[in-house]
């Protein structure tokens, strides 16, 4: 398995810097859209047995919003991607997409399938929702952040970004209403943390 994945990584590697995308921590690639946007793709790796099975994730990031994320809760991610989807259902057939490698000497193909599918419906998804008009219109439509509590995040920090201080307020207001008080629970407790610290720049 180790060959596969090693040969696969090379390949991939390769195909994806030469296009203009540049490698970051793990199996991750991001290409410069301007002003803070970022498409994104993430190669996931889903056996543990040959075949390799390789299910790629693509996105965009906006470092801005990332980054106050981090300086409003500590947590540094300086690689995940702001709104995500597997490339799959970007394509026409919308459904479940997998790349596979069974020998050391299929990884070339499947670099360039995963290119083709990259420039074909990755970086356009990217390009679409590169302003924060269009990035905020991508959050609230839902389906694009896999975690719908990260979701809550988003949308009043990019309000507040935007300096649009009403929606940040108001966004705040629903998401403490729809958590409640049981700061026993992580997530709850998590989204006061965050809720206290941006209310706290809304004062400043």
């Amino acid at each position: 398995m180790r060959d596969l994945i090693t040969a696969f990584g090379g390949a991939a590697r390769d195909r994806m810097t030469g296009a203009g995308w540049r490698k970051r921590a793990g199996d991750i690639y991001t290409h410069d859209l301007g002003d803070g946007f970022h498409a994104w793709v993430g190669l996931n790796r889903a056996s543990k047995h040959p075949p390799l099975g390789i299910n790629p994730v693509v996105g965009l990031r906006y470092d801005p919003l990332e980054q106050f994320l981090a300086d409003l809760t500590g947590r540094v991610s300086p690689t995940s991607a702001t709104i995500a989807r597997p490339v799959g259902y970007l394509a026409p057939g919308n459904s479940f997409l997998q790349l596979q490698v069974a020998d050391p000497g299929e990884a070339e193909r499947a670099a360039d399938e995963l290119h083709e599918l990259v420039q074909g419906y990755g970086l356009p998804f990217a390009q679409q929702f590169a302003s924060t008009d269009a990035l905020l219109t991508a959050l609230q439509a839902g389906g694009n952040v896999p975690n719908p509590d990260r979701t809550r995040i988003l949308i009043p920090a990019l309000h507040f970004l935007r300096d649009d201080m009403h929606q940040t307020r108001s966004c705040l207001a629903h998401g403490l209403s729809h958590y409640g008080q049981d700061m026993g629970m992580p997530v709850v407790a998590e989204y006061h943390r965050f809720a206290n610290a941006l209310t706290t720049r809304l004062s400043t």
